[in-house]
């Protein structure tokens, strides 16, 4: 719900952002500095909640599981990267709203920006490992529901979907993603 919240926040009051190599992206991160604070702020949160949730995945997880627990192991483990990670991106932005950021060119604003989202879509890929070891013993040892585990597998595979958004177009790897 935090994150709904931290989604609709920059729909509602923020708007479309410019590109970071904008001249005017400076005076925008001015101008938006309350709501982007706000919105990362909701973010980092719901970045909070997920790891207190990820203990009570765990748990039902290992139940179904069983010692030594890989699968539930594995899920906890890259729930906490992908949440450290989340937590990482929006520090970069949150510098951008600090006072001194102000002060900055364009380019070290945009080079912010990119870091941020970066991080943030690099937070993917741990994130689609804890979704596939969730869909394996939701399918497998029926941890969850088996609806729950392909949803987990739609999850996993969109995670890794998005991660392809950052080959560049004319990359050696854009015949393969695009």
């Amino acid at each position: 719900m935090l994150g709904i919240g931290a989604g609709l926040l920059e729909s509602a009051s923020i708007g479309t952002w410019p590109a970071a190599s904008d001249p005017s992206y400076t005076s925008f991160l001015t101008q938006n500095r309350t709501p982007i604070l706000a919105q990362s702020l909701l973010f980092v949160f719901s970045s909070a909640a997920m790891i207190w949730f990820l203990g009570y995945v765990r748990a039902r997880l290992l139940r179904a599981e069983g010692t030594p627990g890989t699968l539930s192991s594995i899920a906890f483990g890259a729930g906490l990267i992908a949440a450290a990670m989340n937590i990482s991106g929006q520090a970069a932005q949150i510098v951008l709203t600090l006072p001194s950021a102000a002060s900055l060119d364009t380019h070290a604003a945009g080079a912010i920006e990119d870091l941020c989202l970066v991080t943030l879509t690099l937070a993917d890929v741990p994130l689609a490992v804890m979704f596939a070891a969730i869909a394996a013993l939701s399918l497998g040892a029926r941890a969850y529901p088996a609806w729950l585990g392909w949803i987990a597998v739609a999850a996993a595979v969109a995670a890794l979907i998005f991660t392809f958004s950052l080959v560049p177009v004319s990359g050696p790897l854009s015949p393969w993603a695009g």
